[in-house]
């Protein structure tokens, strides 16, 4: 008897029902061949064991989505590249961005070389995260931002190779989501660069947190960002003070989440500012503002869709301060706060989680940061 062909194994394999993984799974284990075979029908590939790609791979071309958050060489990304041509997500987060490293750990890793492999090859990309990969620079982020013209989120955080030369490239592109946390070379010129391109027109996320070298010479360009509905600035050091922000948020009406945490040079000049132009705010991340006070919190009163509101590390206003903006903010889901703000709470609301305004209940949290939202 002569053995199966692939054509005749491929038959085989269709016919196991489409939801059953296990049996799909029991297949592909009986032999290689039998893997290569099972492999064409991949579209979506999450690899904790890099080593077997060199065997999966080659036979996976209609791969859409490939993660992993493993070490990753330049010789997986360049076979990523000449196997996966239909590749439009790439997940590469570092296991650095979800648990500290282990001594000796993550001593290779991919460079410019195999992402410049991967953006010439898969021009169809929409999603790139590099969170923690910290061996790429500019020449492969250039690459990207030229060669994927349909790329929508790219996510690199932690990229602290990442200079303005890489935000020039990308300044011409039309990203929609733009992560550049802890990319600590940045400077103003960067910034510049994002806002005079096509960037302008389409940017609707841009996270900036720890990027400790920008300015106000840098955050007044992205005044021209329009269609700017998300933008965080936490952690970004002493050089962003009240004026900036003044001119900055009455030129992006459609703002809807904001992250301020530790500008110490915020005051209340700037929260009434937002509280008087940015009618679409929802979320606000207030924490380590500590200059703030009643009166910047009270600018707040009667905000129709503001959702959260977070103000750990702040403690110049009173609990009834709080009651006031909170019980007029209708939409109001979420309350970060101390407990040890400048008047204190009646001890009948000491232990309260929550607050009911309305029909509608707002939760409080005590002492504790819980950040924005990651996307």
């Amino acid at each position: 008897m002569e053995p199966l062909g692939d054509d005749e194994l491929l038959y085989i394999f269709n016919k196991i029902p489409r939801f059953n993984l296990g049996d799909k799974r029991s297949f592909a284990q009986i032999s290689k061949r039998f893997m290569k075979v099972a492999c064409v029908s991949i579209y979506y590939l999450n690899s904790c064991f890099p080593d077997l790609l060199f065997d999966i791979l080659p036979s996976s071309p209609n791969v859409r989505t490939f993660q992993c958050n493993k070490p990753l060489s330049n010789n997986h990304l360049q076979l990523l590249a000449q196997s996966c041509p239909k590749l439009k997500f790439l997940y590469l987060r570092s296991a650095q961005d979800f648990d500290p490293p282990e001594p000796g750990e993550f001593k290779f890793d991919f460079d410019d070389d195999g992402l410049c492999a991967v953006a010439n090859a898969c021009s169809h990309l929409h999603n790139v995260y590099l969170n923690m990969r910290l061996h790429v620079g500019d020449a492969g982020i250039v690459s990207l931002a030229t060669s994927c013209k349909n790329l929508i989120t790219l996510n690199l955080k932690g990229c602290n190779r990442v200079t303005d030369e890489s935000l020039k490239a990308i300044g011409e592109s039309g990203i929609r989501n733009l992560n550049l946390e802890g990319c600590y070379l940045i400077t103003d010129l960067g910034l510049k660069y994002l806002a005079s391109g096509n960037l302008k027109n389409s940017l609707q996320h841009l996270i900036l947190t720890e990027c400790d070298r920008i300015s106000d010479h840098g955050v007044i360009h992205l005044k021209q960002m329009v269609h700017l509905i998300e933008l965080n600035l936490s952690k970004c050091g002493v050089y962003v003070t009240d004026p900036v922000m003044l001119t900055l948020l009455s030129q992006l009406p459609n703002i809807e989440i904001l992250d301020l945490s530790w500008l110490i040079n915020v005051t209340d000049i700037s929260l009434l500012a937002i509280g008087s132009k940015c009618f679409n705010l929802k979320e606000i991340y207030l924490s380590g503002c500590e200059a703030i006070t009643a009166e910047g919190l009270l600018a707040f009163s009667g905000h129709e869709v503001l959702k959260r509101l977070v103000l750990f590390s702040c403690y110049n206003f009173s609990w009834e301060d709080v009651e006031t903006v909170a019980l007029t903010c209708i939409r109001l889901e979420y309350l970060g706060l101390m407990k040890r703000i400048k008047t204190p709470m009646p001890e009948t609301s000491i232990d309260y989680d929550y607050l009911q305004i309305g029909r509608n209940f707002c939760g409080i949290d005590w002492d504790k940061d819980s950040g924005t939202l990651f996307w």
